[in-house]
């Protein structure tokens, strides 16, 4: 048990992007001790574990049985862990103060529908915070691009406007403050292609790659970032009027939809 930990932290913590998608996620939704979260794409339930250290309640929401019995081994004690897709969540209406996810919509096969559901399961006034993959023209090479999508399942890349725009559609507000840019320098973007075209052979360079990555970011922007982190709320007094008025997908449809393996090794 104590290796299947190391290796689960290991695997979610040397990432260039991770850590400050889950700072910048957790203070942009600001869960406390009275609220309800879900996270959704639990992946083995390591991120989740980190978010329950602020909320009341946590529940872990991941499509892949393997995923999820790791994740009910090594964090069963804090969380409880779902089967079910976000196209189609299992709770009931008005269920959760805050939604968070890291970089899983990307995998969705229908990201706006799982949008249109985290809208029915918020209470009115929750909070949505997501991390996406962007990766555009503008700040990606199409090789990598192409390789990076059949390497991770990505059925789709944000950028910013579509993204708001899809937060407005399922019901959603957009929050005022403004989308948060991670690699958004062509440099940081190098650094991170490098990593992951080879995550073993790197390894021992991590830090040096890291704080290369900070640098970069902070000193040399130039380009929207290749991973956005953005924020909407429910509004406070539910109005019938804004709801999506979409066709559901049947519950054999939402089962049949591929998943990754792992959505969070990317």
């Amino acid at each position: 048990m104590s290796l299947l930990r190391l290796t689960s932290t290991l695997k979610s913590v040397c990432s260039l992007n991770r850590r400050r998608e889950f700072k910048e996620l957790l203070r942009r939704v600001a869960p406390t001790k009275q609220d309800s979260l879900l996270d959704i794409g639990s992946g083995d339930g390591y991120w989740s574990s980190q978010f329950a250290r602020y909320a009341a309640r946590t529940v872990g929401l991941e499509p892949d049985p393997h995923a999820l019995n790791l994740a009910r081994s090594l964090h069963k004690r804090r969380i409880t862990f779902q089967q079910g897709f976000a196209e189609k969540l299992p709770f009931g209406d008005n269920s959760f103060d805050c939604i968070v996810s890291v970089s899983c919509f990307e995998h969705f096969r229908d990201a706006q529908l799982a949008l249109d559901e985290c809208f029915r399961v918020l209470k009115p006034g929750g909070r949505l915070a997501i991390s996406v993959d962007s990766l555009l023209p503008q700040n990606s090479r199409p090789e990598f691009r192409s390789w990076h999508a059949k390497k991770y399942f990505v059925t789709e890349y944000f950028g910013e406007q579509h993204l708001i725009s899809m937060f407005t559609q399922s019901g959603l507000r957009p929050s005022r403050e403004p989308i948060t840019h991670l690699l958004n320098s062509q440099h940081s973007a190098r650094v991170r292609e490098l990593f992951l075209r080879n995550p073993i052979r790197w390894l021992p360079a991590f830090p040096a790659l890291y704080s290369m990555v900070l640098y970069f970011d902070r000193r040399k922007p130039n380009m929207p970032g290749q991973v956005l982190v953005a924020t909407a709320f429910k509004p406070p007094i539910p109005n019938a009027e804004t709801q999506p008025r979409r066709t559901s997908r049947s519950p054999e449809e939402i089962a049949s939809l591929p998943f990754a393996s792992s959505l969070s090794s990317n």
